[in-house]
């Protein structure tokens, strides 16, 4: 009788665990996979009273996971600190703000942990669901970029106001686009413009290049889904290095034009924010401050590396 009241409760359980599993957008819930597999055993053994030791264990991991996995704090991590430098790896570092809000490594291109996460990102933020309306979505922002006139967000840190205008020499005419800030929002653009206490006004010219990032995004993410070859995430990265090694002269500039962008992105941070956090916001800071953050580490100017149709790459000087 133990055994058939053991046995319903650890499939139960088991199973709910599975569910959380295949929900969750981390790997850590996987890691009591040996959990699950030893209930099974001591069942089959004939042990049902030691059962309901890894069956609480397993309970316990469910609800943690429900409870504390979705709110992870953003965290700088990175796979392989000691890997060389390399196109994806500059490129994979002007997206980190998206994965370090969600703790994970930022210097993975192909991420198949996150493909779930990815298909909803890129279906609900992009209308993306395949490799052709991946391509098109990358090659739309490609034209976009080049094609779109330059943009400077004009920031009344007093009033704690940004809005968008062309540049003076196109006439300074508004966008349009206004977005009131909170006192966090002033304090950080402050930090991250370098102005002092007593100015009153940044300006912060181009920074609709920022708009790589979201490029950068689709590729991980038709790498991480299978729908771009290795020559292919390649290529669609060194051009968007290429591109903003030619815009901007640092990361720090790079910091710059993502923050100006960022807060007028209707987007605004990841699946699983909760009680006003965005947690993209504070990757940010953590990206800008943090030692170990790539845009501290990196050098900005490195040379990109030419992609060979056979999917290698030969080290060679940006033309």
């Amino acid at each position: 009788m133990l055994t058939a009241v053991a046995g319903v409760i650890g499939a139960l359980v088991i199973g709910a665990w599975v569910v959380v599993a295949w929900g969750s957008q981390r790997r850590q819930p996987w890691l009591l996979t040996p959990v699950a597999l030893f209930i099974v055993l001591l069942v089959a053994l004939g042990q049902p009273g030691w059962a309901f030791l890894p069956v609480a264990v397993l309970v316990a991991g469910s609800f943690a996971e429900l409870v504390i996995g979705s709110r992870e704090s953003p965290t700088v991590r990175t796979k392989d600190p000691d890997a060389p430098l390399s196109t994806e790896r500059w490129a994979a570092a002007v997206a980190a703000p998206f994965r370090v809000a969600l703790a994970e490594p930022w210097d993975v291109v192909a991420r198949p942990s996150l493909r779930r996460r990815y298909r909803r990102m890129l279906e609900h933020q992009w209308g993306v669901t395949d490799r052709d309306s991946l391509r098109e979505a990358v090659e739309a922002l490609f034209e976009e970029l080049h094609t779109g006139p330059s943009l400077d967000l004009v920031v009344d840190l007093r009033a704690g106001v940004a809005r968008s205008r062309l540049p003076r020499e196109r006439g300074g005419e508004s966008t349009g686009a206004r977005v009131r800030l909170t006192d966090d929002q002033v304090a950080r653009l402050r930090a991250v413009t370098g102005v002092t206490e007593a100015d009153e006004t940044v300006l912060i010219g181009a920074y609709q290049w920022w708009k790589s990032v979201h490029v950068i995004r689709l590729v991980c993410g038709g790498a991480s889904l299978d729908w771009l070859s290795p020559v292919e995430t390649q290529t669609l990265l060194r051009r968007v290095a290429s591109d903003l090694q030619r815009r901007y002269s640092s990361w720090q500039q790079l910091s710059t034009a993502f923050h100006a962008g960022y807060l007028l992105w209707p987007e605004k941070g990841v699946e699983g924010d909760h009680g006003g956090t965005d947690r993209v916001w504070a990757a940010l800071g953590l990206l800008s401050e943090d030692a170990r953050s790539p845009w501290n580490l990196l050098p900005w100017d490195m040379p990109l590396e030419r992609v060979l149709p056979e999917g290698g790459v030969a080290s060679g000087q940006e033309p």
